[in-house]
C-alpha cells in the first residue's frame, strides 16, 4: 500500500517537471506553495525552481518505493517485511513519508464537493487511519535514527 501511495505522489512530482500539474489542486498548493506573496515573483520562482524541487522530491520518493518493492517477506511470512536503510535512506524515507501524509491529509480535509462522487465517509475514515499509520511509521523511523545518532 505504501509503495502504491508513493508512486501516486511520484506522479504529482512528475507533473510538475512535465509542466502538466494542476496548480489549482489543493495538494499541489501544499506541496509547492508560493515562495513569494507577489504573484509575479511567485510565478517566476515556480518557473525556475519547481522542476529542481520536484526532481529532488522524486529521488526521495523513489528511494522509498524501490526499497518497499524490493523487500522480501520475513521468516514470519505473510505481509511482514523488514527493511534496513542507511542514514541517507532514512532521510529520504522521512521526507517521502511526510509527503505521503501531507497528500492524504489534504485529500481527506477537502470539501466533499471537491471529491469524486463515489468517495464515501467510510473511505475518508479509512484514509485517516492510513494517515495515522504512516505517522506511526515515520515516528518509529525518526526514533530509530535518533537512537542511532545518540548511541
Amino acid at each position: 500500500m505504501l509503495a502504491t501511495l508513493g508512486r501516486q505522489v511520484l506522479g504529482l512530482h512528475r507533473a510538475v517537471i512535465d509542466r502538466t500539474a494542476v496548480e489549482s489542486d489543493p495538494v499541489m498548493a501544499r506541496l509547492y506553495p508560493d515562495a513569494y506573496e507577489d504573484a509575479a515573483d511567485a510565478a517566476e520562482f515556480r518557473r525556475f525552481a519547481s522542476g529542481d524541487i520536484a526532481y529532488a522530491r522524486m529521488q526521495s520518493m523513489t528511494r522509498m518505493v524501490v526499497d518497499l518493492e524490493s523487500a522480501l517477506p520475513t521468516e514470519e511470512g505473510g505481509d511482514v517485511v523488514r527493511i534496513e536503510v542507511d542514514a541517507e535512506g532514512a532521510d529520504a524515507w522521512l521526507r517521502a513519508l511526510g509527503e505521503v501524509r501531507l497528500v492524504l491529509h489534504v485529500r481527506t480535509g477537502q470539501d466533499r464537493a471537491e471529491l469524486p462522487d463515489d468517495v464515501t465517509d467510510d473511505d475518508i475514515a479509512q484514509l485517516r487511519d492510513v494517515i495515522d499509520w504512516v505517522g506511526f511509521v515515520q515516528g518509529t523511523l525518526l526514533e530509530a535514527v535518533d537512537g542511532r545518532m545518540q548511541g
